[in-house]
This record gives C-alpha cells, structure tokens and sequence, in this order.
C-alpha cells in the first residue's frame, strides 16, 4: 500500500504540521475538502472495482436498498407534516365555529 493514499498517516501529518505551524487555519478550506472529497469518493470506488462481481452486486443492493428506505422515510415525514397540518386546520376551524357560537347576542 503507498504510504500517501493512507488517511491515518494523512490525518497524522497534518496534525503534526499544526503543531510545527500553529498559525495556519485548523479547519480545511471549501477548495481542500472538496478535495479530500473527491479523493475519499477515489479511494471508494477504487475499492469498489476490486471487489469481485457477487460483492460488487451485494454493495450495490446493500446500497439501493438503503437508498429506498431513506426515500421512504422522507415520504413519511412529509406525509406526516401534510397531515398535521390538515388537522391542524380542521382544529382552526372547528374552534372559530365554537367562539363564533359562544358570542352573546345582543
């Protein structure tokens, strides 16, 4: 394994250039973590690729799946939100009826 494509050596040598550097900036700029972004997603999908076929099709199902029921949830929240929002304003209105009934007639 190549020593620079080791995150823990990685995570390690930066902190070790903080100490020696205390004056440069401690969280990494939008252009360095898009970076390591873009890295981290290399390292992935190379991993990926070495994977034999039956692993690369159960991560790839392990994957759809966990895809499906995030979807899931968030269709439930947003069905959940629309609903008390329905009884909220049936509430409303069921309340302006019964104020509206209570005023004394004059």
């Amino acid at each position: 394994m190549n020593y620079q494509d080791d995150p823990k050596i990685n995570r390690r040598l930066e902190e070790l250039e903080a100490e020696v550097n205390p004056n440069a900036p401690i969280n990494p700029t939008p252009s360095n973590l898009n970076s390591s972004l873009k890295t981290l997603y290399g390292q992935l999908m190379a991993r990926f690729k070495r994977l034999p076929k039956a692993g690369q099709i159960a991560v790839a199902s392990v994957g759809v799946i966990a895809g499906l029921a995030l979807l899931k949830t968030l269709v439930e929240l947003i069905s959940l939100a629309i609903s008390l929002a329905v009884v909220g304003v049936i509430v409303y209105i069921g309340y302006q009826v019964f104020k509206s009934s209570q005023k004394p007639k004059i």
